[in-house]
């Protein structure tokens, strides 16, 4: 039963964060609401490549194990698309509110960079069944820096 509403709740996840991003960017109005939709389909694109996998793996019944290395890819993509997404949030707020501050946008792209080349280091093992708790952790310190600062 689990896995039913598990697959369901991906489906209905991932068809409405495409559909409202791509409806958004096609009825913008301003430069902010285009935007906004560009983050939900850089969103729900980017959590594609991790939820079909699993949604995969589930309704195959051979288990999570069997689909290590498109799983791991999908997480891989995923990190990096949530990073461009918050870079994405960041541009909104600085031209929400007119803001303009060089050290932050230094911090912003510099946790950017560091956060996509961690996820780049083959120590992260993305494509095994069980991966370094350690290198999880590394890649998401500037990640929680981007969301404490860009929040």
């Amino acid at each position: 039963m689990r896995v039913f509403f598990e697959v369901i709740f991906d489906i209905v996840y991932l068809t409405s964060i495409i559909w409202i991003g791509i409806s958004m960017i096609r009825g913008a109005k301003t430069q902010n609401s285009k935007n906004f939709g560009i983050m939900s389909v850089v969103l729900g694109a980017g959590d594609a490549f991790h939820l079909v996998p699993r949604m995969i793996a589930l309704l195959s019944g051979l288990g999570m194990a069997h689909y290590a290395i498109p799983l791991g890819i999908g997480k891989l993509v995923t990190s990096i698309t949530m990073t461009f997404f918050y870079i994405l949030l960041y541009g909104i707020f600085k031209k929400r509110y007119r803001h303009e501050d060089k050290k932050m946008d230094i911090l912003i792209y510099a946790m950017a960079i560091i956060r996509i080349v961690l996820c780049l280091f083959p120590q992260n093992m993305w494509t095994q069944y069980r991966q370094p708790l350690l290198w999880g952790v590394l890649r998401n310190i500037p990640f929680s820096i981007m969301g404490g600062a860009v929040v």
